[in-house]
């Protein structure tokens, strides 16, 4: 099986995250991943460009890529395949957005300032795939936990290796609700340094693309590393 990390984080562009991209992408390729998305916190999120940054919403968007392109130019070194996504937050609800890509976001400055349906709705419509990570996640910092978007949203993040020693429950509530609403389901280990490695997906075959990754999450043909399943 070839795993693959759904939600990491680096420290060029998530201000939580402990390790730049070259060290997670090594610590990646050492822990048996054969590819990463980088969901790094976008401007709405902890991320290291704050919302008041100064500088046009161009220079600020390609300051917040550097965290990828880093652990992408690391990856192509090593034999790691690395994939562009980022986490959009929404009063904490977050959201790991893939296949909306740097110039997609370039072209689309209000989507700091449009509703979160009007955001989806574009990302979606444009051959975005949108994982709600984590949704039922009890933390200081999230001002509604259990929201969701069954409507708006393709899949749902049932496997966060972070809750494995903290609440298993946030977890089991997520695959039942993934399940109540027939929403793909994915795992993560929510990496913020390469011992947090833990959890992901894996499949039977290499992706041959973001692209065809989303195609195999939707058509099942993966599964999700979970606690007891670490492959």
């Amino acid at each position: 099986m070839i795993k693959f990390e759904t939600h990491l984080h680096v420290s060029e562009s998530s201000a939580c995250a402990h390790e730049n991209g070259k060290t997670i992408a090594r610590g990646c390729k050492n822990a048996g991943y054969g590819g990463v998305v980088v969901t790094d916190h976008f401007f709405n999120g902890n991320c290291t460009i704050r919302r008041d940054h100064s500088g046009s919403w161009s220079e600020r968007v390609r300051l917040f890529a550097r965290g990828y392109e880093n652990t992408k130019r690391e990856g192509d070194k090593i034999g790691l395949d690395v994939y562009f996504g980022f986490e959009y937050n929404y009063g904490g609800s977050e959201f790991l957005i893939y296949n909306f890509d740097i110039d997609k976001i370039l072209a689309y400055p209000k989507m700091m300032t449009d509703s979160i349906e009007e955001v989806f709705t574009r990302i979606r419509g444009e051959g975005g795939f949108i994982i709600h990570a984590h949704p039922f996640r009890q933390a200081s910092y999230i001002h509604r936990p259990g929201r969701v978007f069954p409507n708006h949203t393709d899949s749902v993040e049932v496997s966060n290796s972070s809750h494995w020693d903290w609440n298993p429950d946030f977890d089991r509530q997520a695959e039942e609700y993934a399940s109540q609403h027939n929403l793909c389901k994915v795992g993560g280990s929510d990496a913020h340094a390469t011992d947090h490695l833990k959890g992901g997906i894996a499949f039977s075959r290499r992706p041959a693309s973001l692209e065809d990754m989303i195609n195999m999450i939707k058509a099942g043909e993966h599964i999700v590393i979970g606690e007891n399943n670490t492959q």
